[in-house]
Parts: C-alpha cells; structure tokens; sequence
C-alpha cells in the first residue's frame, strides 16, 4: 500500500482511480472540491465528485469525503450530518481513508462505502461498496454546482496553460540571445585582440590612457591628445636617428648631406612643435619670462601646474 500522509496525496490517487492519464475521453470527469453555486449549499462541500458518461462508470453521480487520521475521522462523526447535503445528492457517496484501520468497526454511516489506496498505484481498494440509489436523479442546484467548478477549474488550467507557454517563449527567448551573442563574439576574435593590443600599449607608455572629454587628465594617465605627440615624437626621433646614421656612414656627397640635414631640421621640427604653446593661464605666449594670473613669474610658462593645461598654438 503506498505511503499517504496528506490530503492532496490522496486526492491525486482517487483521482487516478477515475482516470487513466493521457486518455483524450477518459468517459467521466473528475471534480475536486465541490463547493455550492449560488446561494444553495453554501456552507456544504464535496471533497471530490466523478460524473461517469459511459456504461462501465454506471453514468452516476459518485461523491467522496476524504480523511488522513483518525482524529479527522472523529471530528466527522461528532457532526451528525455535515455531510448529508452532498450525499444525498450523489447517486452513490464514499470515505475515503489513507488507512482503513481509520474507521472502526460500525463507524461508516449506512449506504456508505469505503475505500483507500491498494497495492496498486493505479486503483483504490474498496473495502465496502457504497449503496447506489436507483432511478435517482440529482437536484439542478447540485448539477449546476458540479458545472460551475468544472469552469472555474477549466479557466484556472487555461491560464496556467498560458502562463506555461509565455514562460517557456521567454525562457527560449533568453536562450537565443544568449546564444546569438555567443556566435557574434566567437565570429569577432578581435575584440578580445584590441583590448589585448591596447592593454600592451599602456605597458609601453607606462601609464593608462584616459578616454573622458575632461579638460585635464588625472595624474598619471595619458590622454589622446598626448598620445598622439607621443607617436609623433616616436616617427620624429625615428627619422632623426635615420638620418644621424646615414651621415655616419662613410661618403655621402655634399648634396646628400644637405637633403637629410633638411629631413634632419624637418623633423626636428615636427618633433618640438608641441612645445610651442601658450598656457591657458597666463595671458603671455611661452617662449619668454611670463607672468601667471595668479601673481607667479615662470621662464617659458614650466610651471608644472599649468602643464596640463597648454593648447598648441597656430
């Protein structure tokens, strides 16, 4: 006998009992909770219901009262009656007992039956088969409460069934971007590349390199601007040591020395043009004694403090 200790444990193989899983007419409907509709049976519930539509299931009204303990079982037997609403109605009515030691010897009510979870998973034990009521025909109170909960249940399945769909479109919706910004990475390897090649020129440099639009850079980092006069010093001071060795070597006419000294004072030129500035501080060009707003005299503007503020003159 399977192990059951709560209520919806048992529900779900009562529930198995009537219906097969995966059977699109499974010849009945199983109902759980069975509430009144309207103002009939208001207070009154069935635990679970099954309406047959096929000979096999006697085409009956089958109601049950499901209990888990013997103290439940007794608080039922000390109200007289809580059930006959229900009952009466039913073509036939069953507990339904996780044990059926539960139920004492001439504790079930007349016409009732009983029955709990067998050795198999797939059908209920029936230990006294309830009384069914000839040529009966239920009240339309209960019909139409058995019908209400069926629809309430039927729209409660439909928006889990939404729910359900709308979370797994989602869900597959995070994969494909997951995976589509998986393939355009794996097709641009260059990315990865640049930060490297840009990580080996600030270990060159010796200092990061600032990106912001600031007017001034933080001590110790490299603007584009600097950087820039730093690769044009690089091409400079490149040239230069090219031409100081070709007027190093051996013969060269006088006309080859002319041409690289002009190269030589061409880059030589290129090389100090950054130092031709004005300091945005101080209202005199650099080149002579200046002297700073803020009262201080400083030989061709080195004030350390104005550095970072020079603008290359025209």
């Amino acid at each position: 006998m399977p192990s059951v200790t709560t209520t919806s444990e048992l529900l779900a193989l009562l529930r198995r009992h009537y219906i097969k899983p995966g059977l699109d007419l499974p010849g009945g409907v199983f109902v759980p909770a069975v509430g009144g509709n309207g103002s009939w049976g208001a207070s009154a519930r069935a635990d679970a219901i099954y309406v047959g539509f096929t000979s096999s299931s006697g085409r009956i009204l089958v109601g049950h009262e499901l209990k888990i303990s013997r103290a439940d079982w007794l608080n039922e037997l000390n109200k007289p009656g809580k059930a006959d609403q229900w009952a009466d109605q039913c073509h036939a009515w069953y507990l339904v007992v996780n044990d059926p030691a539960i139920v004492k010897p001439g504790e079930l009510p007349a016409s009732w039956g009983l029955m709990s979870p067998g050795t198999s998973r797939t059908r209920m034990a029936v230990h006294t088969p309830a009384a069914v009521k000839p040529d009966h025909s239920p009240s339309w109170d209960a019909v139409r409460s058995v019908m209400a909960r069926i629809d309430t249940l039927r729209a409660s399945d439909v928006a889990d069934a939404v729910e359900s769909r709308d979370r797994a479109r989602h869900n597959q919706y995070e994969k494909d971007i997951a995976a589509a910004v998986d393939r355009r990475v794996q097709a641009m390897p260059e990315t990865g590349e640049a930060a490297k090649r840009l990580k080996l020129i600030e270990d060159a440099i010796g200092a990061p390199i600032d990106w912001s639009d600031n007017v001034w850079s933080p001590d110790r980092t490299v603007d584009p601007e600097l950087l820039g006069r730093i690769g044009k010093a690089a091409l400079a001071l490149g040239g230069i040591e090219s031409a100081i060795r070709q007027l190093g070597r051996g013969y060269n006419s006088t006309k080859e020395v002319r041409r690289l000294i002009d190269e030589y004072d061409a880059k030589l030129a290129e090389f100090l043009a950054p130092a031709k500035a004005v300091c945005a501080w101080c209202p005199t060009a650099a080149g002579g004694t200046a002297e700073h707003n803020d009262g201080t005299r400083h030989p061709s503007c080195g004030n350390t403090g104005h550095g970072m503020n020079w603008e290359v003159s025209g």
